[in-house]
C-alpha cells in the first residue's frame, strides 16, 4: 500500500529529481526556439506562400541555400542559437555539478568542503540559468508569463539544492564530534 502523494514527505534526493524535470522542461522549450511563435523556416513553405513560378522558386531556394539566408525568421537564428546552447551548457553543468557533489560521502572535512564547493556551483548555475532567461525575454519577442513555470521551477530547485546543504551540517557536526574525539585521545 503507498502513501498518498498529499501526505507523501520531501525525498532525500529531491534535487535530482526537480533538476532532472527542470533539464528536461527547459531543454522542450529550447526545442520550441523558446516559445516564440512557430515559424515555418522551410524554404519550400516560404516559395510556396509568395506564389513563385517553378523557376523562380528553384534559383531562389539555390541561392538561400549557398548562402545560408534564413528568409522567414522575424528574428536572427543564431541568437536563438546562441542563448539555446549558452542554457543547454548550464544545464549540463548544473547535472554534473549535482552529480559530483552527490557521489562525495563525505568522511573528512575536506571532503565535506569539495561537496559543498560542488553544491554552491549547482546553485550558481541555477541563478546563470535565471540572468539568461531574463536576457533572453528582453532580446527575443517572447510572452514573459509563459516563463514563469520555468522560473518557478528554477527557484524550486535552488530550494532544494539550499535544503540539501543545510542537511550536510548533521555531518559536518558528526566530523567535528570525531576529530575532537581524537584529540582527546
Amino acid at each position: 500500500m503507498s502513501v498518498p502523494a498529499g501526505k507523501r514527505g520531501k525525498s532525500s534526493t529531491e534535487f535530482f529529481h526537480s533538476a532532472y524535470k527542470l533539464n528536461d522542461s527547459i531543454t522542450q522549450l529550447l526545442i520550441r526556439d523558446f516559445g516564440i511563435r512557430s515559424i515555418s523556416r522551410d524554404l519550400k513553405t516560404f516559395t510556396h506562400c509568395a506564389k513563385m513560378s517553378k523557376e523562380d522558386r528553384e534559383n531562389f531556394s539555390s541561392i538561400c541555400e549557398k548562402y545560408h539566408i534564413d528568409v522567414e525568421a522575424e528574428y536572427p537564428l543564431w541568437i536563438i542559437e546562441h542563448y539555446r546552447n549558452v542554457i543547454l551548457n548550464i544545464l549540463a553543468e548544473m547535472i554534473n555539478n549535482i552529480t559530483q557533489a552527490n557521489t562525495i560521502y563525505p568522511d573528512t572535512m575536506d571532503d565535506l568542503k569539495l561537496r559543498k564547493t560542488y553544491q554552491w556551483k549547482a546553485i550558481a548555475n541555477c541563478y546563470q540559468l535565471l540572468q539568461h532567461f531574463q536576457t533572453a525575454i528582453r532580446i527575443l519577442p517572447v510572452d514573459v508569463n509563459r516563463y514563469a513555470p520555468y522560473v518557478d521551477m528554477i527557484n524550486k530547485e535552488i530550494a532544494s539544492l539550499k535544503d540539501w546543504k543545510k542537511s550536510d551540517n548533521k555531518i559536518k557536526k558528526r566530523l567535528e564530534e570525531s576529530i575532537n574525539n581524537t584529540k582527546e585521545q
